[in-house]
């Protein structure tokens, strides 16, 4: 019996060093854990991770649902130009002058142009100018750069995915940590 309790003790104190090791570990790159900056060693990232909330942590959950949101955002802006807009005579793709979309979307949501600026960046829509601004831009046309349905497939596939990556559970339940 004392030799199973020896083990036990053991096996007890070999996590604590290796919880303690962790901690060590992640202090070291904490930037808020240290008094003097020049005392914080430099870290490298590989390129891909640069920006990026570490694998499995709540921050990156976080992220990856804002992300979700901002795709659902600019699908229903979408579905109010394919609604409201007019088919462009030159491709038949629908258009919407600013004005009124601004006044149609503005009892969905305040913020159209940070939605419009991420449906531009995505490829869904397209109008001139870096920004635009009610009241000068209000004819300027926003249109969809596909046939509505394609870019909805696209948004809801795009959506689906990021779904999956957010409600998979880390293999390692050490992995997951606030921050």
């Amino acid at each position: 019996m004392a030799a199973n309790q020896d083990s036990s003790v053991s096996s007890r104190i070999t996590l604590f060093n290796q919880h303690a090791e962790q901690h060590k570990n992640w202090m070291m790159i904490n930037p808020f854990a240290h008094y003097n900056v020049s005392e914080m060693p430099k870290r490298s990232f590989p390129q891909e991770e640069y920006g990026r909330a570490p694998a499995g942590s709540l921050s990156e959950q976080r992220s990856l649902q804002a992300s979700v949101r901002a795709l659902e955002e600019i699908l229903q802006l979408c579905d109010t130009i394919q609604k409201s807009g007019q088919d462009d005579p030159k491709d038949g793709l629908r258009t919407l002058a600013f004005g009124p979309l601004f006044e149609l979307y503005n009892d969905i949501s305040d913020k159209l142009l940070a939605t419009l600026l991420g449906a531009r960046k995505y490829g869904f829509v397209d109008f001139s100018g870096e920004t635009l601004f009610q009241g000068r831009d209000e004819e300027v046309p926003v249109r969809l750069l596909r046939p509505f349905e394609h870019l909805k497939t696209e948004i809801l596939a795009k959506v689906a995915d990021l779904r999956c990556d957010f409600t998979e559970k880390p293999e390692d339940s050490t992995v997951l940590r606030e921050d």
